[in-house]
């Protein structure tokens, strides 16, 4: 009878360089990670942040909301996104997230980056 090696079988299809999936898929602690860091912000600042498709923070947005994790409100057509401070374990669920940082520093690194608050009229470039 002979022997497979199955250690050579799987190693091609694993993803060396994946970030942590902790909540499902990478996707989605990516977008709760940028909603994290960010407090509060809107589906395509995060789209752009954690470069991420829009309709997929779309979707991950709804989803999370309809759980109760996620809070939104509407600003005309602007859709605020942030973490809801009346979920369960919503102060654990940040400091998590904000530990969590370390795991992807260019996330972190391109949220420091952003501005946030709009230029000087008149302003050069």
């Amino acid at each position: 009878m002979w022997s497979y090696d199955y250690t050579y079988d799987i190693m091609p299809r694993m993803k060396l360089a994946a970030g942590p999936a902790l909540f499902g898929s990478e996707t989605r602690t990516r977008v709760l990670l940028a909603i994290a860091l960010l407090e509060s912000s809107y589906p395509r600042e995060i789209s752009r942040v954690a470069k991420v498709p829009l309709i997929s923070v779309q979707r991950i947005v709804n989803n999370l909301e309809r759980q109760g994790v996620l809070a939104s409100r509407v600003f005309g057509r602007q859709r605020e996104v942030r973490l809801n401070r009346q979920y369960f374990a919503a102060k654990e669920l940040r400091e998590l997230l904000l530990r969590m940082r370390f795991a992807d520093p260019t996330l972190a690194e391109r949220i420091e980056r952003l501005r946030r608050r709009p230029r000087r009229a008149g302003k050069e470039l």
